[in-house]
């Protein structure tokens, strides 16, 4: 039997079913015309980039861009004949063979195709949050020496980052992109699937998913670093730190080798892989006991912990302007600690301290509001503690006792001079409820001229060789210390003419500790 179609007879009929065939099949063209309409739009940059319409609400970015300026800036959205598109993806060739050497892209982007930015001057580039695959080829023949893959890349096709000298990737994935693994020119990322020049720095607690398990393609390379966690800890310089938080990589120092010698010095950052940790706490007991003779802390510190440095051999420290507390005991029992100058955002100095610190002359900042009990004295009968200068206006609350064990400073006041600013006495002494009674003699002659009108006063003069310090005033210089810009100190005295003989050309801070305050200078040594 054969097959037949069976047709109305009615004309009128037959004539509509055409009609609607063809209207549907217009606006079917039409749509399809309207997906596939292009445009270009500038970046911010002065780069003329060419758009095509996908859907009725993105784009992607595709051949034929005009590029004005080295730097790329693809935006997150794109306005055109009153519509607004996101940008989703970058076609395969779209920038091949340009002039870019730098591109960053929105988190709108999902896809970057095909040998889309071969052939370039890349030096940076910033790929996108979300971004899900990589072409083949996508980026080799450019400049990239380091290269971050962001936590949602399922997938990096062949020679995607051949061609590069790079030295090292991070991959933000907790599970690896797939890759390509070969000796040959098709490996992701070498040329001859050579990857031992590269270091490869992973989420922490992922090395079997990319190295060791069965199957595992990121293999090869010549280190591999897992990222910290909160909590997690790491040697680097003798000193062990602690992670105190991923998103401002923040840590903490919390131990010591002492292999490391008797003189510490404490950077302001330290490096894991490319991520770079800023040193902004000391921890609990992190040097108790450990023998050092000289302590540099760098001006990124905040807190000082609990015996920080209990029981050592510090005779001079200089605590950063950064340091806001310094909790119970963090000083106590260095004995040969005959200077100290604190801090000028000081707030809070914990119990015993500086106990047992042979100190005579102490500088309270005026920034400090709050003195623990014996934070200060204990050194038996020989009553060390012979000038106390109070910088602020408004007196630290303080422990005033009868008993020497409780008291701040831990030793008969009647053995102290009590220097305070002008017009402050009743505050600090006479006035009921005052805490800071039993000085003898007590003087206000603390801070005569405030720290503004010190640095007012004085000067720093570079000299062949030498710097000088000038001033118009009569001051007594007590101590400074010289800061290379990176927080190491490199220079201390108390003369007004300072050696810069041996230094290297750059830029110095000068902090000088005056009878009458402290200043700070910043300095260019040619």
């Amino acid at each position: 039997m054969k097959n037949f179609t069976l047709f109305y007879k009615s004309s009128n009929t037959i004539c509509y079913t055409v009609k609607t065939k063809v209207f549907f099949l217009i606006l079917f063209c039409v749509s399809m015309l309207g997906f596939s309409q292009t445009f270009t739009a500038t970046d911010s940059n002065g780069n003329i980039i060419n758009y095509n319409v996908t859907s009725s609400s993105t784009v992607s970015v595709i051949v034929g861009s005009t590029i004005n300026n080295i730097n790329l800036n693809i935006p997150s959205s794109v306005s055109n004949g009153g519509t607004t598109y996101s940008v989703v993806s970058i076609d395969n060739f779209a920038f091949s063979n340009s002039i870019i050497a730098s591109v960053s892209m929105p988190s709108s982007v999902v896809s970057i195709g095909q040998q889309a930015f071969d052939n370039n001057n890349l030096t940076s580039v910033v790929l996108s949050s979300n971004l899900e695959t990589i072409g083949d080829y996508a980026f080799q023949n450019n400049q990239l020496t380091g290269l971050t893959i962001p936590g949602n890349v399922l997938n990096i096709g062949f020679g995607a980052f051949r061609g590069n000298p790079l030295a090292s990737v991070t991959s933000l994935a907790a599970t690896p992109a797939t890759i390509t693994t070969v000796s040959g020119p098709n490996d992701s990322f070498t040329i001859n699937g050579d990857r031992s020049g590269i270091d490869l720095i992973i989420p922490a607690g992922t090395s079997a998913l990319y190295v060791t398990d069965p199957g595992a393609l990121w293999t090869g390379f010549n280190t591999v670093t897992e990222n910290l966690n909160v909590g997690d800890t790491y040697v680097n310089g003798f000193i062990t730190y602690e992670v105190i938080s991923v998103a401002s990589s923040t840590v903490k120092a919390v131990d010591y080798n002492t292999a490391g010698g008797t003189v510490l010095d404490i950077p302001a950052t330290i490096p894991n892989g490319l991520i770079t940790y800023t040193v902004t706490e000391i921890g609990n007991n992190a040097f108790q006991s450990n023998n050092l003779t000289d302590v540099t802390l760098p001006n990124s510190i905040t807190y000082i912990g609990e015996s920080a440095f209990f029981i050592n051999d510090i005779a001079s420290l200089t605590i950063p302007d950064s340091v806001i507390n310094i909790d119970e005991g963090a000083f106590a029992q260095n004995q040969t600690m005959t200077n100290l100058v604190l801090g000028n955002n000081l707030t809070s100095i914990g119990d015993f301290a500086f106990r047992f610190c042979a100190l005579n002359e102490i500088t309270i900042p005026a920034s400090v509001t709050d003195i623990g009990l014996i934070a200060f004295g204990g050194m038996g009968g020989t009553n060390a503690i012979t000038d106390v200068y109070c910088q602020g206006t408004v007196p630290p609350t303080i422990t005033t006792s009868a008993s020497l064990n409780t008291d701040t400073f831990n030793q008969p006041r009647s053995t102290i001079h009590l220097h305070i600013p002008a017009g402050t006495l009743g505050a600090y002494v006479t006035d009921p409820g005052a805490l800071w009674t039993g000085f003898n003699p007590v003087t206000e002659d603390a801070l005569s001229i405030d720290e503004f009108e010190l640095g007012n006063t004085v000067k720093i003069i570079t000299q062949k060789n030498r710097l000088e310090i000038v001033t118009n005033e009569v001051l007594q210089l007590n101590h400074y210390e010289v800061y290379a810009l990176t927080g190491a100190k490199i220079a201390t005295g108390n003369t007004f003419n300072i050696s810069t003989e041996t230094w290297a050309k750059g830029i110095y801070i000068v902090r000088l500790n005056f009878d009458r305050g402290t200043v700070v200078k910043k300095v260019v040594v040619q």
